[in-house]
């Protein structure tokens, strides 16, 4: 705890990322991740397994921007700084222990980014809960002709939750949902118009498993009902093994992953479809 404070106390961010907790979820995770590392380590491979292959699709190699570095945790950096000239790790909040990692590196660069591009309006919306809702369009890097790899890590279904709960109480529930599948969808229409070779990896479902004999199953989608393809990877994430997040119940998530999210979000027609099993 002690730890955690001082890091909370140390680490660079905004004062949007502090305020929001971003900050604190950040640390939260990666000590959460310290308590499950085994458990999480087959999520992790095959999340850098599924980097690489992606990567290796991309015709050029200048430049690869990933979204949701901010822990290097599922990130495969030795690779991929020695596959393009220049990595760019982009995320709102970056760890002390990935900041030090990424200073091995000399064509790394971390980039502090609010990718939905309107979270710094948080606040102001929550004391104004008569405002309109702010629609994302993020327009960074769409115009860089040497961009030639980007993909999403692990990030999408994080993208609505956190403001979504920074807001909730002061509106309606329905114009919340909205919003938040509103970012969602600004996020997957945003990958889609990148230059260069896009990806995507994101959980796209939870299951709760209790240990109790005869105690059924809960399950629930995070994607605020945005449909996704079919994927081309599927894995599950033992994200909180008991007694992680409660005594005695097991919490998974459903993992996708798209190697060319272009093609696959193209063809597979995903935008506002209830979310389906997969």
């Amino acid at each position: 705890m002690i730890l955690e404070l001082l890091e909370h106390c140390l680490t660079p961010c905004t004062w949007t990322a502090r305020s929001m907790g971003f900050l604190t979820s950040t640390i939260q995770v990666r000590a959460r991740y310290q308590r499950c590392r085994a458990a999480w380590q087959p999520h992790l491979d095959r999340t850098r397994a599924a980097i690489l292959a992606a990567a290796r699709l991309a015709t050029g190699r200048r430049k690869a921007l990933l979204f949701g570095a901010g822990l290097l945790h599922d990130i495969p950096l030795r690779e991929l700084a020695a596959s393009f000239e220049e990595v760019v790790l982009a995320d709102i909040v970056h760890s002390l222990p990935s900041r030090l990692a990424a200073l091995r590196f000399p064509n790394v660069r971390l980039l502090t980014l609010d990718v939905t591009g309107i979270m710094k309006e948080m606040p102001r919306l929550r004391d104004s809960p008569a405002a309109p809702l702010p629609a994302s369009s993020p327009q960074v890097y769409l115009d860089d002709g040497r961009l030639d790899f980007s993909v999403s890590v692990n990030l999408l279904s994080q993208l609505g939750w956190v403001p979504g709960r920074f807001l909730r109480g002061g509106r309606p529930e329905a114009d919340l949902a909205a919003f938040q599948k509103g970012l969602i969808l600004a996020h997957l229409e945003y990958l889609r118009q990148l230059p260069g070779h896009t990806a995507l990896i994101t959980d796209v479902r939870w299951r709760a498993q209790p240990h109790a004999p005869g105690e059924a199953a809960r399950e629930w989608e995070v994607l605020q009902g945005v449909r996704l393809p079919e994927p081309e990877w599927a894995w599950d994430w033992d994200i909180a093994p008991a007694p992680e997040r409660e005594r005695g119940v097991d919490y998974a998530a459903r993992v996708h992953g798209y190697a060319d999210w272009k093609g696959a979000g193209i063809a597979g027609g995903w935008e506002g479809k209830p979310a389906g099993k997969n």
